[in-house]
């Protein structure tokens, strides 16, 4: 079978961190790499070879990608608040495309992802990767088979705190520097990056939770209300985000979903997730994760009361080699092996186009309900 040929755009720290994995899929070739940082594609594609054993050829924009390269698929991966423009116009030369989290930073950005797709006929797939997380399976599984009852709540969170983020790049090397020095803000030779952007209002940073639930409750969410800790008032003064913001969110079958997201106050890891945590709560039975590193996952049914669940786990014990060996948890692995299972075999892929904007819409419109004093608003239905 004829492999897939495969372009990356943009191959700095998510490339790196899935390049020794990606390239393991029996079924993909990766033919060419480009990035605009100086040196950075130089890097990424002697760091391939290393473990790879051949080279892809590079580029340094995106057009002379365009006008030189022959790919079937392409992973982008440049700033995620700038990825669409891409993706669309790949798609619209009939191009396969996979790009990361969060999918859209507008509602206009949806609609262009799902135009593109209708449009084009070409497979597309967001990079989500927690709903693949083993304990997840097994709780899509438990709702599958009716265990929970009525599903009436659901609750997650991603609160991420590092001292030192990516908040400045060099305008002219592209690279970015990760600091906790807001100096770099009156430096005309740097400007502030799509995450610093993104931690003014984390609750962009959602689809990590929202995927993973809704992949459990079924349906998607139709309305949002949301507050935040307000910009100015943050733990690191000196940056203009803010530490939280939490949601509201009930679907079109009535669940209720709350869901916080923050970058830049100290908050300490739970067992396996690092920064994520996710509760489940049914009229049968009640599932939910491990709060820190010192508990473990808990399963709640009425005749029985709590249980530690030990089973409950990121990684499939019983998935292959290529899976174990990837990042988060195992869980790096899924997005590849599902991309290239719908291009290769004409299928829709688990995270297609409408799960990935109905991942996005719901916090894109939390941003805005948060900036409106926390009012209700209507999340389009992208299907119709």
């Amino acid at each position: 079978m004829k492999k897939v040929r495969l372009a990356v755009l943009g191959s700095g720290p998510r490339w790196l961190s899935v390049d020794n994995v990606y390239p393991q899929h029996p079924d993909v070739e990766v033919v060419a790499l480009c990035d605009i940082a100086d040196g950075a594609v130089e890097d990424a594609a002697a760091h391939f070879k290393a473990s790879m054993g051949y080279e892809p050829a590079v580029y340094h924009s995106y057009e002379e990608l365009v006008k030189n390269a022959v790919y079937d698929a392409i992973m982008i991966s440049v700033d995620p608040d700038i990825q669409v423009e891409y993706a669309v116009a790949e798609m619209d030369r009939g191009i396969h495309v996979m790009t990361e989290v969060p999918a859209a930073y507008t509602i206009d950005q949806c609609y262009s992802l799902v135009h593109a797709v209708r449009k084009n006929g070409v497979k597309y797939q967001l990079a989500e990767q927690t709903r693949y997380w083993y304990f997840i399976q097994q709780w899509r599984a438990m709702a599958e088979k009716g265990e929970f009852g009525k599903i009436y709540y659901a609750e997650g969170e991603y609160l991420h705190f590092e001292p030192k983020w990516d908040y400045f790049r060099n305008k002219k090397t592209g690279h970015r520097v990760w600091t906790d020095d807001p100096s770099f803000d009156k430096d005309p030779d740097y400007e502030r990056t799509w995450r610093y952007r993104t931690f003014a209002e984390p609750i962009f940073y959602l689809p990590h939770e929202l995927s993973p639930l809704l992949s459990i409750t079924g349906g998607r969410v139709e309305t949002v209300s949301c507050v935040g800790t307000g910009i100015g008032k943050s733990y690191m003064k000196e940056f203009d985000v803010q530490d939280m913001e939490c949601a509201l969110m009930q679907t079109d079958t009535g669940v209720i979903l709350s869901l916080r997201a923050g970058f830049t106050c100290p908050y300490g890891h739970k067992r396996e997730t690092g920064a994520h945590w996710y509760q489940i709560k049914g009229t049968e039975k009640c599932a939910e994760w491990a709060r820190s590193t010192l508990d473990t996952p808990k399963l709640f049914t009425a005749g029985e009361g709590w249980c530690e669940r030990n089973d409950w786990v990121c990684s499939d014990p019983n998935a292959p080699e290529e899976f174990k060996r990837a990042l988060h948890g195992g869980a790096d692995y899924y997005p590849m092996y599902y991309f290239m299972d719908a291009i290769l075999n004409d299928k829709t892929p688990p995270m297609d186009v409408y799960r990935a904007v109905e991942s996005a819409a719901p916090a894109i419109l939390a941003a805005e309900s948060a900036r409106k004093g926390g009012v209700r608003l209507t999340v389009p239905n992208f299907r119709v």
